[in-house]
């Protein structure tokens, strides 16, 4: 009898499946089927017939036949959503979603942001009555949205509503069937307030062509462009349903708006349809703070006069250096185009750079370095700084720059500097991180570097405090290196871990290294180390082929030939004399949190870098200084770090004579050719930037580098701060041999010649424009 039962279950499963079928069989029907036979078909002749004729049939199954087609939809909403103004979020939003077709992005944003409580009107705007019907229907006897969600049948070019100004507009999948998008996109400028944001998602291909003149514009070029066969592939076949994926429509939408965050990605299911995300807003947004953002990203407060008319007469451009950014927001300004896209971010950490440079393509992408290898203790320790200080700083991962700046009496300016784009995209990471997360967030993507929720938390929070070029970055990167791998086992540097721990477990010792790790005594940390793990990692075969190998050196230390060759006539023995002393220094477990990481590829609470304490915490996120207790801000000191990606010698031409007072290069000088001219140009470009008695720190692979002379011959008086003897280390990682410090000489007044009076009167003066504020 027990088959009795089972009858009205098979009946219903089998109607629950043919009900799908159905439904996939009318949308390849009216997509795929049906095209192919229009020329023997009356074809309409006007947009809404159109729309019509293609919806009609399937305006039922519309649904759920467009969940795997058209990907990216929830994304970009969410995407829009972290970007508003957030005193209009509270039941003071009015959203346009033009072309919004059956509603389905109302019921996604209800999941995103509750419509009833955050919005007092919401329009869908849709030419096709037949998928107007089924949202009005969708709406009908939802609680709360009576008067609240309105649905129009119109058209995209001059439809009226309520209110004159809307905060949020939205295209999903619908700028692509507009033949007249010209006059849809003129259409929502003239409704669109003046910080609201605009968000498109939608097919669409792009070539190298398609940006020649507007690079800067874009907010980052990564995956916009499609290879000639799918470019063309895809045109054709979406052009038998009315979708037309050229390039116009997104281009014409970036020249109506500025870019805020812009994401180039595929459909991977079906066969990698090329599709987009962008973030927009009032392209003239911008133009009040040009002036202020290039005096922030230079050191010069000259830049940012009351009035930005009045600029060409009151800056003399001999005396005053502009940022590369101002050079092109002024073209940009001349040809009517949007400013670059940097200036349409929250924040203004990161300045701006040209992406089409070549140099930027020899890193593939990615960062070398996913943790600081240099010691910000000590450089405390040498430096004192204090709030006086204007720091310059290699990025590398950006735990310097947060260390520097998690002191309790930080430095009023630190400039990170990194060639690699995508080392910036690190720290940019990492800032907006203690802008917007909790420590336990924090901990989790830095401390464990792990996050099985990083995207959702990228999209949600971090963004809105991104630059679109770091956040494309991490949305393409992100996934794997928080959910799969981890973040330390990731930049080029993680091979050296992987074959270190290979080796290991080679040997049979890898027990023994999480021994070493848990040790509590240095006499114990000596037995583990000088008898188990010293003989595995420098037996002759791992010395020969790893330690002493030159190509193994560069792509997995990231140590080149001219570094290698200071090391001295064994790299082997330096590596020893690197390894040997730390056992005797401080504990693994508890003190060195640099090879613990290496070790277990991660930090623990109590052996991390100072920045992910909750003493860092507290002070980076402003929680520890006195703030605006009137507007309930909270100012930080990661609002006086500047992020640039570019040569130092072109960060010191940009900054203001005598600006600096402490340049921290690392070892990078031992990159240089001594035969070559490289080591004077830094050197001297570095001085005219440097204060009078400004000091550099410098770390070398010698313990007395070939360009010390270069420093003492421009005048620097130069003195080690610390020089490595065998079995002694000079810090918690020792990888160097020696620590400098160089200091600017002053000036003997008498050297000086007094400059005639006419001299004098043609321009304010460098010295008299690095004291005004702005």
């Amino acid at each position: 009898m027990y088959w009795l039962v089972l009858i009205p279950i098979a009946v219903a499963g089998v109607a629950i499946l043919w009900k799908e079928i159905h439904s996939v069989f009318v949308f390849c029907w009216a997509c795929f089927i049906r095209p192919l036979f229009a020329k023997v078909q009356t074809k309409p002749t006007h947009q809404q017939d159109a729309l019509e004729h293609f919806y009609k049939s399937q305006a039922h199954v519309y649904d759920k036949t467009r969940t795997v087609l058209l990907k990216g939809r929830e994304e970009c909403l969410r995407l829009a959503v972290s970007h508003l103004p957030q005193d209009k979020v509270g039941g003071n939003l009015v959203w346009i979603d033009v072309g919004g077709g059956t509603g389905s992005n109302i019921e996604y944003m209800d999941h995103i942001l509750l419509v009833p409580e955050n919005f007092k009107a919401v329009y869908l705007v849709d030419l096709s009555p037949s998928l107007c019907a089924v949202a009005k229907q969708r709406f009908a006897n939802r609680k709360g949205w009576e008067n609240k969600v309105h649905v129009l049948v119109a058209d995209a070019c001059n439809f009226s509503i309520e209110y004159s100004k809307a905060d949020l507009i939205t295209f999903s999948y619908s700028l692509s069937m507009i033949p007249t998008f010209n006059a849809a996109i003129d259409n929502a400028v003239s409704k669109l307030d003046t910080n609201g944001i605009i968000a498109c998602v939608d097919f669409g291909i792009q070539s190298s062509d398609t940006v020649i003149g507007r690079i800067n514009t874009l907010g980052g070029l990564k995956n916009r462009e499609s290879s000639w066969i799918l470019r063309n592939f895809w045109r054709i076949w979406f052009e038998a349903d009315k979708v037309y994926l050229d390039s116009a429509r997104r281009n014409y939408l970036e020249y109506k708006f500025g870019t805020i965050k812009s994401l180039n990605t595929h459909n991977t299911k079906l066969g990698k349809i090329p599709y987009y995300i962008w973030i927009g807003c009032d392209k003239s947004k911008s133009e009040l703070i040009l002036h202020r953002l290039n005096c922030l990203a230079t050191e010069s407060p000259y830049l940012a006069p009351s009035d930005s008319n009045d600029i060409a007469s009151i800056v003399d451009n001999s005396l005053v250096p502009i940022s590369k950014g101002h050079e092109a927001a002024l073209i940009n300004f001349l040809k009517n185009l949007p400013y670059p896209s940097i200036y349409y971010q929250r924040e203004i950490w990161r300045v701006y750079f040209d992406e089409l440079n070549p140099h930027y393509q020899q890193f593939k992408n990615q960062y070398i370095y996913a943790f600081t290898w240099e010691d910000p203790r000590e450089d405390h320790k040498i430096l004192k700084f204090n709030s006086n200080d204007t720091v310059l700083a290699i990025t590398s991962a950006g735990d310097n720059i947060l260390h520097y700046a998690s002191l309790p009496n930080p430095p009023k300016r630190i400039h990170a500097v990194d060639l690699n784009p995508a080392q910036n995209h690190l720290l940019e990471l990492k800032l907006a991180s203690f802008r917007c997360l909790s420590q336990e967030q924090i901990w989790q993507l830095f401390g464990e570097g792990k996050c099985d929720d990083f995207q959702h938390i990228l999209i949600d929070k971090l963004s809105p405090h991104m630059s679109s070029n770091a956040f494309q970055f991490w949305m393409e990167k992100g996934h794997k290196t928080f959910v799969k791998q981890g973040l330390y086992d990731t930049g080029s540097t993680r091979w050296a871990l992987r074959l270190t721990r290979w080796v290991f477990k080679a040997f049979g010792v890898s027990k023994y290294v999480d021994e070493l790790c848990q040790c509590t005594s240095i006499q114990e940390q000596k037995h583990i180390w000088k008898t188990k793990l010293k003989p595995a990692l420098f037996n002759p075969v791992v010395s020969l082929f790893l330690v002493g190998n030159p190509l193994f050196l560069w792509k997995a230390l990231g140590v080149p030939a001219n570094q290698a060759a200071m090391m001295g006539d064994s790299v082997l023995r330096y590596v020893v004399d690197t390894l040997d002393p730390l056992i005797e220094r401080s504990l693994i477990s508890s003190d060195n949190y640099f090879y613990y990481l290496c070790l277990q590829g991660r930090y623990t609470r109590d052996n991390c870098p100072d920045y992910l304490s909750s003493k860092g915490y507290k002070y980076l996120t402003g929680r520890a200084t006195n703030n605006n207790h009137s507007t309930g801000e909270l100012s930080s000191p990661i609002d006086n770090i500047r992020l640039h990606t570019d040569f130092l010698n072109d960060v010191f031409a940009r900054l203001l004579s005598n600006s600096l007072t402490i340049a921290i290069i690392m070892d990078h000088m031992d990159w240089f050719d001594p035969n070559g001219l490289d080591a004077h140009k830094e050197i001297s470009a570095l001085k005219q930037a440097l204060a009078d008695n400004g000091r550099v720190l410098l770390r070398s692979a010698a313990q007395y580098p070939w360009y010390i002379k270069t420093f003492e011959s421009l005048g620097f008086s130069c003195e080690p701060a610390a020089i490595r003897k065998s079995g002694k280390s000079i810090d918690r990682i020792n990888m160097y041999a020696s620590t400098w410090v160089c200091t600017k000489k002053p000036i003997s007044p008498l050297s000086l010649t007094c400059p005639s009076p006419s001299s004098t009167t043609t321009g304010p003066s460098r010295r008299r424009m690095s004291s005004l504020k702005i």
